[in-house]
């Protein structure tokens, strides 16, 4: 979770979030939508953000009541994601993995597990349903390393700890700077598996301006760039919950990194298809982005095609 620009208090209703689906999961379960409302009602810096972000995905046009749909709708997903990062500290991998119900694309991706050897593995997703099923699933068949950001709420860091550990999964954060990329690089040469999120842009990371829903939204660069210098194969996987709880989860295509990176990256063909894919995704179930911080830049700077690359370490 991205805690930039949320309060104490918000960080504190997080952490009791998590802390009530430990220990009164039934409980919390039955008051969800209660909870749901409440924290629209009395989390003005959320709800702010999600009625922006609701009228850029929806469109301008988007009356109140649908707006409000929405911003219930992503807060609903929010704490069914808590929850599960709850349950997937508590179960082992073989239980996790019953929580998965479809699988799209797996005949291909079999195919590319068993060239990794030759070849690592980057799977690219975004911030929408449950990454420790999804990882329970691809650590059967190869090691997962997961580049990720140190949470400043203790409870949500102790638990994902708690869930990787589980899973055998092994984390590498991102505040370490060249450090981590460089590990990554190491696993992928060994054929290894590394996880990665790209739709948001986390400090120390690179980023450059794209067009998405006719306005500009910062794309990480640092997974094509480990693409292409390692030669690993870049796999976009979604996942998303499904009606009855359980989650879908289906694999692209690889998008192939060619060209060059470092001087206009928002031009480049990979990145332009891994955007396509995202706002694909997210206008189907706009509801389970789970993104609640204003990520976007106007109108007039997406219309005139500006890709303006933010590089970092």
């Amino acid at each position: 979770m991205n805690d930039a620009g949320v309060s104490k208090a918000e960080r504190l209703a997080v952490s009791s979030l998590l802390q009530g689906y430990a220990r009164v999961p039934g409980f919390m379960h039955r008051i969800r939508p209660l909870m749901v409302r409440q924290t629209w009602r009395h989390a003005p810096f959320w709800r702010a953000a999600l009625q922006e972000n609701g009228r850029i995905i929806l469109g301008d046009e988007t009356d109140d009541r649908r707006l409000e749909a929405y911003g219930l709708g992503v807060l609903e997903h929010m704490q069914r994601y808590m929850e599960g990062l709850v349950v997937a500290s508590q179960l082992n991998p073989e239980r996790l993995l019953q929580r998965i119900d479809t699988v799209e694309g797996l005949t291909d991706f079999r195919e590319y597990f068993q060239d990794r050897k030759r070849r690592g593995l980057i799977l690219l997703s975004i911030h929408m349903g449950e990454f420790e099923p999804a990882a329970a699933f691809m650590s059967r068949h190869a090691p997962v390393h997961v580049l990720y950001r140190r949470d400043r709420i203790k409870t949500l860091e102790t638990i994902r700890a708690r869930a990787r550990g589980l899973l055998g999964v092994t984390g590498h954060a991102v505040d370490d700077g060249l450090a981590a990329w460089m590990t990554l690089r190491d696993v992928l040469d060994q054929g290894e598996v590394v996880a990665l999120l790209g739709d948001r842009v986390q400090p120390g990371q690179t980023g450059t301006f794209m067009p998405m829903f006719g306005r500009q939204m910062e794309i990480p660069v640092g997974p094509f760039k480990l693409a292409q210098v390692t030669g690993s194969r870049l796999i976009p996987v979604f996942n998303w919950w499904l009606p009855d709880g359980r989650l879908g989860m289906r694999m692209e295509a690889p998008i192939e990194v060619d060209g060059d990176l470092r001087r206009d990256p928002g031009s480049n063909p990979a990145m332009q298809r891994w955007v396509e894919l995202v706002e694909a995704r997210i206008r189907a179930m706009p509801e389970q982005w789970l993104n609640v911080h204003p990520v976007w830049r106007g109108r007039e700077a997406a219309s005139s095609g500006a890709s303006d690359d933010r590089s970092a370490a």
